[in-house]
């Protein structure tokens, strides 16, 4: 342990020196953004790759410094401005304890009464697209960069297109019908107009297939730690995105190829799941405080501040469920008794111990259940299921009810992904509207529910900014 801590602490004294480097790219690509969307005269590609992929040296640390911007405070971070956070507040995990008066912006959130000039909703639309166009520069700068040698420029392109693959999921996850860009070039893209999602879909498919073709097989452009995408991290988001594009199929091949791979086991002890570089772990985001673990552990276990699990959710826990012990705990607030989430178990204090998790073992198993499932496969997708209960310490559904139909059995999954990935990038909030269910679910647990409260609005800033932009129904 002193070792690990010890070469912790040293790349964190080397981290700092890539903000340089990340700051340069910042200033060019986002100061501008966050005023004018896409806009205006800055330096051209050109200038961004003279300065940054000249040799191995300073392209690795650009695309490092993509992690670093990612570990922030945006939607990519786990703190309060983050996919987790935000989209936690938006189904039915998560309450905000928060004062109205003072945190309106989350409490539109929570209660599903977004309006477009909300400003966390403005920093969650404006951070997807700064690391979008931090890989965009990366790789035009990668591409036209005759400094930086074949072997790892092959490595850092594969990485910026995971990056960027990743970060378009969510925004069309989240925002429906987005600006497809692909390109650092300020003049073109700062008048786009929406590219409906199966267009963007079929770009990040596109995007994480070339990832997964280019990635390394291990993790040693990370020193052996799982702090940036390999190629099982590239299959892993396939699977995820095949489940959604409802190609059940190919999501059950990507995640059989994960679960294949001996490199990850799920960890039998609960409270380790979340550690650094833990079996289960296929990517998490390094953290880059100097007093922090994650922000996650942050955020939830200051929960006076940040919120609690609902008693509906608490409630829907099995009786024998060993998450609900090893990640919730129990706090006061004023008279009141609350849950927090627990799977962080560190606040404060020397960083290394956790990771900020991405993409996670027990997911590829829930993951293919689900697409067995749909394909007819009900004792294969019950055994996959099953697995998750087991470690979980619950009755498996292959003694207690073997001959559950498929539709009871997709269900069973929606719960299991429930108790599994709470309080983790926004999974509850996403796999209610991509089944259909979220109607059904929310309208009668949030007081003026609408049906167009799935899509959040594109933010006010962006549509004054920007002609070409439509809003979503209901705005």
């Amino acid at each position: 342990m002193k070792t690990r801590n010890n070469t912790t602490i040293n790349k964190r004294k080397k981290a700092g020196n890539l903000f340089l480097i990340i700051n340069v790219l910042t200033f060019i690509l986002f100061f501008s953004s966050c005023e004018d969307f896409i806009e205006i005269g800055t330096p051209s590609s050109e200038t961004l790759s003279e300065m940054v992929f000249t040799d191995d040296v300073l392209a690795e640390s650009a695309i490092r410094g993509i992690y670093i911007e990612m570990s922030n405070t945006g939607f990519a971070s786990g703190g309060r401005r983050s996919v987790t956070y935000l989209s936690g507040l938006s189904a039915d995990n998560y309450i905000a304890n928060l004062n109205p008066l003072v945190d309106v912006n989350n409490l539109q959130f929570e209660e599903n009464e977004l309006l477009a000039n909300n400003f966390e909703l403005f920093n969650l639309w404006s951070s997807i697209y700064e690391v979008i166009f931090l890989t965009n520069a990366a790789i035009d700068g990668l591409e036209n960069s005759t400094g930086v040698s074949d072997e790892l420029k092959k490595q850092l392109l594969a990485e910026a297109r995971f990056v960027r693959g990743f970060s378009y999921f969510y925004l069309i996850n989240l925002f429906g019908d987005v600006p497809l860009i692909l390109k650092p070039d300020f003049q073109e893209n700062k008048l786009l107009p929406r590219n409906n999602t199966n267009e963007v879909y079929t770009q990040i498919l596109s995007d994480l297939e070339s990832a997964e073709a280019s990635l390394a097989e291990d993790y040693s452009y990370s020193k052996s730690e799982r702090v940036r995408p390999n190629k099982a991290a590239a299959k892993a988001l396939l699977a995820r995105v095949y489940l959604f594009w409802e190609d059940w199929s190919k999501a059950e091949e990507k995640a059989s190829e994960v679960i294949a791979n001996q490199t990850y086991l799920l960890e039998s002890n609960l409270n380790e799941v979340f550690l650094a570089n833990s079996d289960e772990t296929i990517w998490q985001i390094f953290p880059v405080s100097t007093y922090l673990n994650t922000n996650e552990g942050f955020t939830y276990i200051n929960f006076s501040i940040s919120g609690s699990l609902t008693n509906e959710f608490i409630k829907s826990f099995e009786d024998e469920d060993k998450r609900l012990a090893s990640w919730t705990a129990m706090g006061t607030v004023g008279d009141s008794s609350i849950y927090y989430p627990f799977k962080y178990k560190i606040q404060f204090g020397t960083p290394g111990t956790e990771y900020s998790m991405v993409l996670r073992l027990a997911e590829q198993y829930l993951i293919r259940a689900e697409a067995r499932a749909q394909l007819g496969q009900l004792n294969e997708a019950i055994d996959d299921l099953d697995i998750i209960r087991y470690r979980a310490g619950l009755p498996l559904i292959s003694n207690t009810n073997p001959l559950i139909n498929q539709s009871d059995l997709l269900l069973a999954i929606e719960q299991e992904r429930r108790v599994e990935l709470f309080t983790e990038w926004g999974h509850r909030w996403l796999d209610l509207k991509r089944t259909g269910r979220v109607d059904v679910v929310l309208e009668s647990l949030k007081e003026g529910w609408q049906a167009t409260d799935v899509l959040y609005p594109i933010p006010a800033q962006d549509l004054e900014r920007n002609p070409n932009l439509t809003q979503n129904p209901g705005y």
